[in-house]
């Protein structure tokens, strides 16, 4: 999986995701009538955690941007110099909407209900265009129009082939030292889960690049389901997860049942790897042909 430097793409995409959570909270709270609004101290308090989290998620992407674009900036100027830079407009407004946080957030310096209700009212859209700004510039920067954390991607599959060179090492000494050192059964079931858990995360990753909108646990089996994964792969990816579920329970499991299973299980981890590696290449040679 090919390497790109610079913008941390998964700290972007889970600080705007927190945003969006808070944001349409928010936009639902201002929806309320304004007596209502400022009468509910339920809502007030709902509403400054909204506020807090909305405004600290950008922030986070803030500080993330200016150090990597070089711009020196202060808790009270980032968002309005990073929107700047970024080319999003009206971000001077950003400056008025920055202070105005600072002022609500320090309660010494309290903001009443209804000027909170009447800012949010006329503001709030701000988030989503700064949001928005952000990604834009990434994606065109970068050429990354997907998003896609390849940092992340190489660090798992990393993770995965570590833990299959691990567990290999087990399984070559044989089955009855397998059953003779306990020792040798908690390691493998200790990589077997890193190697399942980072090649989940893998998948939970670009399963929404691929068009995968819904989906848990059974991440891996829709991968296969939207051919990313080859069909063939089906059982495989059925018993691993299956076996995880086992090992993370108090299901037991006996040592020459994992022997077996990994035996057969720990070289697909790879290969499933390259096949997903594979239908990523193409997904963006594609895009890249629609792009140009």
């Amino acid at each position: 999986m090919t390497k790109r430097k610079g913008f941390k793409i998964s700290l972007i995409v889970e600080a705007f995701q927190n945003l969006e959570k808070s944001y349409v909270d928010l936009k639902k709270h201002i929806s309320l009538p304004e007596e209502e609004f400022v009468g509910n101290r339920l809502v007030l308090d709902k509403v400054r955690v909204d506020f807090n989290l909305a405004f600290e998620s950008c922030m986070r992407v803030c500080r993330h941007m200016s150090a990597v674009l070089g711009i020196k900036t202060t808790s009270k100027d980032c968002l309005v110099r990073v929107a700047d830079h970024v080319g999003m407009k009206d971000a001077e407004k950003l400056k008025e909407f920055t202070d105005f946080y600072f002022r609500y957030r320090d309660l010494k310096d309290a903001v009443s209900p209804k000027e909170l209700y009447r800012f949010l009212r006329e503001n709030l859209g701000l988030f989503k265009e700064f949001a928005r700004s952000v990604v834009e510039y990434v994606k065109r920067t970068t050429g990354n129009y997907l998003l896609i954390d390849f940092d992340l991607l190489n660090e798992k599959a990393r993770f995965i082939k570590d833990s299959v060179r691990k567990i290999d090492f087990v399984l070559s000494q044989g089955l009855e030292e397998f059953r003779r050192r306990p020792m040798y059964y908690d390691r493998t079931k200790y990589f077997y889960q890193v190697a399942y858990d980072s090649l989940f995360e893998i998948c939970r990753h670009l399963a929404p690049k691929f068009g995968i909108k819904k989906f848990g646990d059974d991440c891996l089996s829709k991968m296969v389901e939207a051919g990313i994964i080859p069909d063939s792969y089906y059982m495989d990816v059925f018993r691993m997860t299956n076996l995880k579920n086992k090992l993370i329970s108090t299901w037991e499991v006996p040592p020459e049942e994992l022997f077996t299973t990994l035996k057969d299980l720990n070289p697909k981890f790879e290969i499933l790897v390259k096949e997903i590696s594979k239908s990523l290449k193409k997904l963006l040679e594609e895009r890249r042909w629609t792009s140009s």
